[in-house]
């Protein structure tokens, strides 16, 4: 199974983000839905907001992205998944305690590993580099394999 961050996520959303081509690329050869937990609901709808208020996108863009969402769930390309909590939190704790001294791990980089790891996934899609080192550290597969560089 294939999991995608928020970043993924965000990047196939919104067509201005910087890594939108390279997100949909390797997301047209996708064979299974897209996971879509509550956290990573929560977290892409809260960053389309923001971005919205901090002017990086229009409304119009905001309520485009939150069609898409609406689309993807109706079509089936996003599968909302229950990941049971106390699963979810135990894994977390265990790879904090595990990774965090040499990682530096943020708590939503940890929890989104633990939630694709507690569903059974092999690979991760994200464009975050903590959250790539810490999935790589624990067996995933990550994706892109090689990140794009922005440019400053």
């Amino acid at each position: 199974m294939t999991f995608c961050d928020s970043s993924f996520l965000l990047a196939l959303l919104l067509p201005g983000d910087f890594f939108h081509r390279h997100a949909t690329v390797p997301a047209v050869r996708f064979t299974e839905s897209i996971p879509y937990t509550l956290l990573a609901e929560l977290e892409v709808a809260n960053t389309i907001r923001r971005l919205t208020r901090e002017g990086t996108i229009t409304r119009a863009q905001h309520d485009m992205a939150f069609r898409q969402i609406e689309d993807d769930l109706s079509n089936g390309i996003l599968a909302r998944r229950d990941v049971p909590q106390s699963e979810h939190y135990r894994k977390a704790r265990e790879l904090s305690k595990r990774h965090t001294p040499e990682i530096l791990a943020r708590s939503l980089d940890i929890l989104q590993t633990a939630a694709a790891l507690v569903l059974g996934a092999d690979s991760l899609h994200s464009f975050d580099a903590h959250q790539r080192q810490l999935a790589k550290a624990c067996g995933l597969k990550v994706f892109p394999i090689h990140m794009p560089k922005q440019e400053k």
